[in-house]
């Protein structure tokens, strides 16, 4: 960028380097921000499932309780005495399984549907900030390696990120209330049990820590690996795959960069397996040394046997619920990747440019649009795209930008239209700054119909009405609308009319011709009725007499609206108002047809260029 002000090189800067270390101090904010994600998204699911672990932890202690007075019982009964004392015990001992059982069935269930509304949440979140961030951001290939790594985590995390958190609190429950009932035997068992855990826990922190690495390194990778798929599965590019037989090259390529993942993958796991070995081996001798310590305390009587055996119980129990919190972490560690990245994409789209207007603030239609010495660079670009262009659109003209491929029209229209931000220079409303205007604002004034416009997988009237939603009922004007783009004849024969599905993705579709679809997308830009009209070569697609008679109305279809018309067709242009000529992203002329041909200068060179081929 030329101007290091540029509010985009905020945005392209937050994509940069993201950090991918996972340190245990991280540990309480993973758990903070995890817990928050599934409490917005579903709050109720997550106490009745949070409630359940607390019933279950509660019955499991209450069970070593019971269990001990009945031990107690059952190793003083003496000879020809009846059982009938330990039924009581024995009753609500059941009782308590009962409940574990019944709580874990039903918390079983709901975080089946926890999972799924975390995921619903993650997703629509990521999608709303895709597609309202910034356009330039898409021009660079660490904001589609960001945008990838939410997407797909969103998608395949929540559950695993569900079930840690709750892991966690369930098994927080379960060691406090099991380790109460140790402590109220012998203190040091529940030391000891809860030192045995710490070799697995600093192994399930590191093996998240890699696994989270691993996943960053990969991504760029598998975003070439599934455009690679989609290449060689999509409509769009099936006609040149199979006409250029691209097909087995491509498989080979999808294939290597598949087995350059699964290689890295072999490494992770080894060294996760081998972390795992140790964390266990060590857990192993602790957990050996605390059974030896409590055979001791039971050999040298200083804890009675139904004590003991209430304690060997606990410990398990104890061992179980450590081993859940452990797994909880993991689980998180593990979901860092997801966690971390999801935060940082949202935080995209809640920075809003300084000097921007407050949503809602309205601004009338233009009696003057004005690019002054507006310079723009790509992000990726070692050359700027435009430098120093200066020019005017009035209200009602119809305003022609020409040249030759790679001279800067489709980018200026594009800054014309709010989508990019000017590196340096402004462009003005009616002298009013668009970078101090509320975007959405902007766009609600502005039409735009670019030379790759999107195919809309919708019925024909949804198609049109895309041009402005807000009047999607609008079934009259989206009619009108197609009249004036010449598109009713052909849509009125459609199986079901306006009301036929387009496109062949979806059952019932019908697929359109390329000038049909050009014409679906002139009559979006009709029915938007915006006060500004960009058309980016909007004949592309059309026959030479739809293309004639689309240019010669242009004037009396656009009627009191300003138009920014691009097209390489020299002859098109003729009857515009004004003319702008660029080259090389500056202004090299501009005027009237007449007086840019007197001149003899470029403009009147690509006009003569293109009558003589025609000629000849």
């Amino acid at each position: 960028m030329e101007d290091s002000n540029d509010p985009s090189d905020t945005v392209i800067a937050e994509l940069m380097n993201p950090s991918v270390d996972r340190r245990l101090r991280d540990l309480p904010s993973l758990v903070v921000r995890s817990t928050s994600l599934v409490w917005e998204a579903a709050r109720r699911e997550l106490v009745v499932t949070a409630a359940l672990q607390a019933v279950s932890s509660a019955a499991l202690a209450a069970q070593l309780l019971i269990g001990r007075e009945l031990l107690k019982y059952l190793l003083g009964l003496h000879a020809g005495e009846g059982l009938g004392g330990a039924v009581p015990d024995v009753l609500v001992l059941s009782g308590a399984v009962a409940v574990v059982s019944l709580a874990n069935v039903v918390r079983f269930e709901y975080q089946q549907l926890l999972g799924e509304l975390v995921s619903r949440h993650a997703l629509e979140r990521v999608i709303r900030v895709g597609s309202r961030v910034d356009l330039l951001s898409f021009e660079s290939s660490q904001y589609h390696d960001r945008l990838r790594r939410a997407m797909f985590n969103a998608s395949v995390r929540p559950l695993q990120l569900t079930t840690g958190v709750l892991s966690i609190i369930g098994s927080a429950l379960g060691v406090l209330a099991i380790g109460a009932t140790l402590l109220s035997i012998q203190p040091l068992l529940a030391v000891l049990a809860a030192v045995a855990i710490v070799p697995v826990w600093i192994m399930t922190l590191r093996a998240g820590r890699a696994l989270y690495k691993f996943g960053f390194a990969q991504t760029a990778r598998d975003r070439r690996r599934n455009y690679l798929e989609m290449l060689l599965t999509q409509k769009e590019a099936a006609k040149e795959v199979r006409g250029y037989e691209l097909a087995g090259h491509l498989e080979a390529t999808y294939r290597h960069l598949y087995e350059l993942r699964i290689a890295d993958l072999r490494t992770l796991i080894r060294g996760r397996m081998r972390q795992g070995v140790l964390g266990a081996v060590a857990t192993s001798a602790l957990s050996g040394g605390t059974l030896g310590f409590l055979i001791w305390l039971v050999a040298s009587h200083r804890l009675s046997l139904a004590s003991a055996g209430t304690a060997a119980g606990g410990l398990l129990l104890l061992g179980t619920q450590l081993q859940g919190l452990v797994s909880g972490v993991g689980a998180l560690y593990e979901s860092a990747l997801f966690v971390q990245d999801f935060v940082s994409f949202l935080e995209l789209g809640s920075a809003t440019p300084a000097g921007v207007a407050p949503a809602g603030e309205t601004f009338g239609d233009f009696t003057v649009l004005e690019a002054d010495r507006v310079s723009f660079t790509y992000p990726t670009g070692t050359a700027p795209a435009l430098s120093d262009v200066s020019m005017q659109i009035r209200r009602g003209d119809v305003v022609a930008l020409v040249g030759e491929n790679g001279s800067g029209k489709s980018t200026l229209a594009k800054i014309l239209a709010g989508l990019y931000p000017p590196a340096s220079g402004s462009v003005r409303w009616d002298g009013r700054d668009l970078g101090n205007v509320d975007p959405a604002e902007l766009r609600s004034r502005t039409a735009v119909l670019f030379q790759d416009f999107v195919h809309f997988q919708m019925t024909a009237l949804q198609n049109i009405s895309m041009g402005r939603w807000q009047r999607i009922d609008d079934r009259e004007g989206a009619e009108l609308a197609a009249r004036r783009a010449e598109a009713d004849p052909f849509l009125r024969d459609l199986p079901s009319g306006y009301d036929t599905q387009l496109g062949p993705e979806f059952f019932g579709g019908v697929d359109l011709s390329g000038g049909q679809w050009q014409r679906m997308a002139l009559a979006r830009a009709f029915f938007r009725d915006a006060a500004l009209v960009i058309l980016d070569e909007p004949t592309a697609s059309l026959d030479p007499r739809s293309e004639a008679q689309l240019f010669g109305a242009v004037r009396e279809l656009y009627a009191g609206r300003s138009v920014l018309l691009i097209t390489h067709r020299m002859a098109s242009v003729r009857h515009a108002d004004f003319i702008y000529v660029l080259d090389g992203g500056r202004v090299a002329e501009e005027g009237t047809h007449e007086g840019l041909m007197a001149r003899g200068g470029l403009y009147s060179e690509l006009f003569n260029l293109q009558a003589s081929s025609f000629r000849e």
